[in-house]
């Protein structure tokens, strides 16, 4: 009678173990289908900042699910995680134009909202980068002030209102500003800077992602806000900065199309920014590539990674912007 009973419960535990791992995969299943329709709804477009999410959780499930029922619903998750990996793989596998042997600029950005574990430590690292545009975004005047004391050889471009916390700009030279105001307020800024027999302009813009009808709507205020201030210039365009999308959402992609400009992560693997993890082996990998890099055609990057954690909620981007071979 004893083992009838541990039959009984064990089929039971198995049954209940089966149907969650299905409800599971169905929603990762609907969550990657759906975000291909992010211009419907702002949650869809949110589920895709996460496709690689999903397709290490899909892959689970399909293993799980294998080792414990059959059927064609393996096929399903398999194939939804299938789905993610394809639009994942030009992390790796992508390509960018190659270069033609000019300098290029370094730009270090670094999304400092939320406060820093050490303030002087992260200063010394920036001042130590020798970036020739250095953006700082959630921070005040003051904080940076460090940076341009005498005998230091940056400028502070901009920088938010007094007691504030937003974007500060800092460069080598005293490169030529400019401004665009999106419908609700937000600010984006392009720096227009001198590299070798060229001017290339780098946009940039700082905000949250789109994780509720309002902020959906600043999200896309702010990526038409960005739009704007490519079409004003002639020049070659770059755009860095959290400005609250990953390259996969529907956003993002329409800004990219209508302005021309590609991931310039491409070929460089997932660079997760935030949340920032200190978890052994995936600890790098539990974020999200949401501090982005785009390019027009006309340029590459000579060298792009992120940096080290300064104790933020984002890690910093490095990237050399150079001229590149149009493809």
């Amino acid at each position: 009678m004893m083992g009838m009973g541990d039959s009984g419960v064990g089929a039971g535990l198995r049954a209940t173990f089966v149907i969650v791992l299905a409800v599971f995969g169905t929603i990762a299943t609907i969550a990657t289908v759906a975000a291909f329709f992010g211009d419907i709804w702002w949650g869809f477009d949110l589920a895709a900042n996460y496709r690689w999410h999903l397709m290490w959780f899909l892959l689970l499930v399909s293993i799980l699910y294998a080792l414990s029922a059959r059927g064609i619903t393996i096929i399903v998750f398999l194939g939804a995680a299938i789905v993610n990996g394809f639009l994942i793989a030009p992390l790796w596998m992508g390509n960018q134009p190659p270069a033609t042997g000019e300098d290029g600029v370094l730009v270090i950005h670094a999304d400092l909202g939320g406060g820093v574990a050490d303030m002087e430590a992260t200063l010394r690292w920036l001042f130590n980068t020798e970036g020739d545009v250095i953006f700082l975004a959630g921070i005040t005047r003051d904080r940076a002030l460090p940076l341009v004391a005498d005998g230091s050889p940056y400028t502070m471009l901009a920088f938010p209102p007094s007691g504030s916390t937003g974007i500060v700009i800092l460069g080598t030279e005293q490169w030529n500003v400019t401004t665009t105001a999106a419908e609700d307020g937000q600010i984006v800024y392009r720096v227009s800077v001198s590299s070798g027999s060229q001017v290339l302009d780098i946009v940039t813009a700082v905000g949250p992602m789109g994780t509720s009808g309002e902020r959906a709507e600043a999200l896309s205020a702010r990526l038409d806000a960005i739009g704007t201030s490519i079409d004003e210039t002639g020049n070659p365009v770059a755009v860095i900065g959290n400005i609250g999308a990953t390259s996969w959402t529907k956003g993002l992609r329409s800004l990219m199309s209508t302005a021309n400009l590609r991931n310039a992560a491409e070929g460089s693997g997932y660079l997760a920014t935030s949340p920032v993890s200190d978890f052994p082996v995936i600890g790098g990998w539990l974020g999200l590539p949401i501090d982005v890099v785009l390019m027009d055609s006309t340029l590459t990057p000579l060298e792009l990674k992120t940096g080290p954690d300064l104790g933020a909620n984002h890690l910093p981007i490095t990237v050399v912007i150079g001229p590149g071979f149009e493809n």
